[in-house]
C-alpha cells in the first residue's frame, strides 16, 4: 500500500512539475493608479510573522492611532479551521501585546471572540483551531492551538484579556432583543423591539430569498457587557465607552463556489447561522428568513444569483457594525485546502481599513499567483471571488477597483519599501503527501474544477 501511495504521489508530482514547466506561468500586473487614492493596503514581506506585524502597524502609523487608551478591543479571528485555515498565532499575539502595551497606556480590554460554528462547546473541539494541533502556523513555542495561545494571553494580562465564544441559537445559545434579556443572539426581524434589517437577492420566484442580520451581546471577564452593534451597557444604558472592531482573518482556498477567502468571509463568524448549510433543508434563521451561509449558496454549491455573500456582509458593515482595521495573516496559504497541503510559504501580513481593496489585493498578489487556480483570480468575472468582492463593494461604498488603492509595502529580505512593480508575492510551496488532495489541485488549476 505505502509503495503504490508513494507512487501516486510521485506520478502526481512529476505531471504537476511537467505542467508547470512547460508553460511560463502569468503573473499579475499592477494597474496604474489613474484617479483619486481612496484607500491603502499595507503590507510587509519575509519577517517573520511577529515583525511583518509590527512592521505593518508601524506603515500605518502605529498602535496609538489605532486602539485607544480606554477602548473594549473586539478581535475577530476566522478559528474554524487550524494550521494555515487561521491567522498567525505569533502574528496574533503580537497585535495583543501591541495594544495591552501601546504608548500613552491601555487600561481598556482585549477581547479575542469568534463563532466556529462547532457546536455547544467549540473551544474543546478537535474539528476546530481551538482544541486541534497546528502542524504550522503558530510559530510560538509550547502554544499548539487558540486555546494554548488564549491561555498564555490571559496569564499575562489576566482581567484585561477575555475569549468570549459566541454560539448559535440551534446549538445552545440565546435569542435576545437587547442586553435587559442577557447574552445571546439578537435578530434583526423587526419583532421584540428589534428593527428589521433584511436583504433579498433580487431573484424571482422559488429563487427569491431573503436573510436578517444577526449579531452577538456578550461579557467580558472583567464584567463588561458588549452589545457587538450599539456598544457598551451598564446599568440600563449604553456608556458610550469606545469600541473597536478588529477582523483578524487568514488567506485561503476556499471552495469552487466561492473562490479565495479572507476578511470578507471572516464575517460569518460574527453571524448565527442556525438552521444550517441547506437552503433546500433547514437554512433558516428565524421566519422565512434565510442564514448567512445558507442565503448566498445551495449548501456547498453556488446560489441562485452571484457575490451574494459579498453583498449580505456589506449590509451588516453598513448597519450592525465594520471593522477599524482588518488585518490578513499570510506567513502560509492554502492552495486548495484550508488545513493540508499544497501550501506556499509567502511570508506576509497585510492590513486595510477597506475589506474588499484588502481581499483583491491579497488574492490577485498572493494567492492566485502562488495557486494559479482561476477562482483565485479577483479580476475573473467567470469567477465568483469577482463577484463577490464587487457586490460588496457596490453596496459597501468600499473599493474594487485597484486603480484608487495605494499600496505601502516593505520588504524585510531587501531592507527597503515596494514600489508597484514588485507586488507579486512567491512563496516556496509544499505539495505534501496525499494523491488525493494533489488530484484535486490538478483538477482546479488545470480544468477549472471546484
Amino acid at each position: 500500500m505505502n509503495s503504490r501511495r508513494g507512487f501516486l504521489k510521485k506520478t502526481i508530482l512529476a505531471l504537476i512539475a511537467l505542467c508547470f514547466g512547460r508553460k511560463v506561468l502569468a503573473q499579475p500586473v499592477a494597474v496604474p493608479r489613474t484617479g483619486k487614492v481612496e484607500g491603502t493596503v499595507y503590507r510587509a514581506l519575509n519577517g517573520g510573522p511577529a515583525v511583518n506585524l509590527q512592521k505593518v502597524i508601524d506603515l500605518i502609523g502605529g498602535i496609538e492611532g489605532i486602539i485607544g487608551a480606554d477602548d473594549i478591543v473586539v478581535i475577530k479571528p476566522n478559528v474554524q479551521w487550524w494550521n494555515q485555515g487561521a491567522p498567525n498565532l505569533a502574528a496574533l499575539k503580537t497585535f495583543v501585546d501591541l495594544i495591552m502595551n501601546r504608548p500613552g497606556g491601555f487600561k481598556g480590554e482585549v477581547v479575542v471572540a469568534e463563532n466556529c460554528h462547532r457546536g455547544p462547546t467549540p473551544w474543546d473541539s478537535t474539528s476546530s483551531g481551538w482544541a486541534h494541533p497546528f502542524e504550522i502556523n503558530s510559530d510560538l513555542k509550547g502554544v499548539n492551538n487558540f486555546i494554548d495561545l488564549c491561555d498564555h494571553l490571559k496569564k499575562r494580562y489576566d482581567r484585561r484579556f477575555s475569549v468570549s465564544h459566541w454560539i448559535d441559537v440551534d446549538a445552545g445559545g440565546k435569542r435576545v432583543y437587547s442586553p435587559e434579556d442577557g447574552l445571546g443572539y439578537v435578530y434583526c426581524d423587526g419583532t421584540g423591539g428589534v428593527p428589521l434589517i433584511a436583504f433579498d437577492n433580487g431573484a424571482t420566484g422559488a429563487d427569491r430569498r431573503s436573510v436578517i442580520m444577526s449579531y452577538p451581546i456578550f461579557k467580558t471577564d472583567r464584567g463588561t457587557i458588549v452589545d457587538f452593534k450599539n456598544g457598551i451597557w451598564e446599568k440600563g444604558a449604553y456608556t458610550g465607552q469606545p469600541v473597536k472592531f478588529i477582523n483578524f482573518s487568514a488567506l485561503n482556498h476556499h471552495s469552487g463556489y466561492c473562490g479565495g477567502t479572507s476578511a470578507i468571509k471572516n464575517y460569518l463568524g460574527i453571524s448565527d447561522i442556525s438552521g444550517g448549510a441547506d437552503p433546500q433543508n433547514g437554512g433558516r434563521l428565524t421566519g422565512d428568513y434565510f442564514n448567512f451561509h445558507s442565503f448566498p449558496f445551495n449548501k456547498w454549491s453556488p446560489g441562485p444569483e452571484p457575490g451574494m455573500l459579498g453583498a449580505e456582509i456589506a449590509v451588516f458593515m453598513n448597519t450592525i457594525r465594520k471593522a477599524d482595521l482588518n488585518i490578513t495573516t499570510a506567513e502560509w496559504i492554502g492552495l486548495s485546502s484550508r488545513t493540508e497541503p499544497p501550501i506556499s510559504r509567502t511570508r506576509a501580513v497585510l492590513a486595510s481599513k477597506d475589506p474588499v481593496a484588502l481581499d483583491y489585493h491579497a488574492t490577485k498578489y498572493v494567492l492566485f499567483p502562488n495557486s494559479q487556480i482561476p477562482v483565485h483570480n479577483p479580476d475573473n468575472p467567470k469567477g465568483p471571488l469577482y463577484h463577490v468582492l464587487k457586490r460588496c463593494a457596490d453596496q459597501s461604498g468600499f473599493i474594487f477597483d485597484e486603480t484608487h488603492v495605494a499600496v505601502k509595502s516593505y520588504d524585510f529580505q531587501k531592507q527597503s519599501m515596494q514600489d508597484d512593480r514588485n507586488l507579486v508575492v512567491s512563496g516556496k510551496i509544499r505539495w505534501g503527501y496525499e494523491p488525493k488532495i494533489l488530484m484535486k489541485y490538478m483538477e482546479m488549476r488545470f480544468l477549472g474544477g471546484a
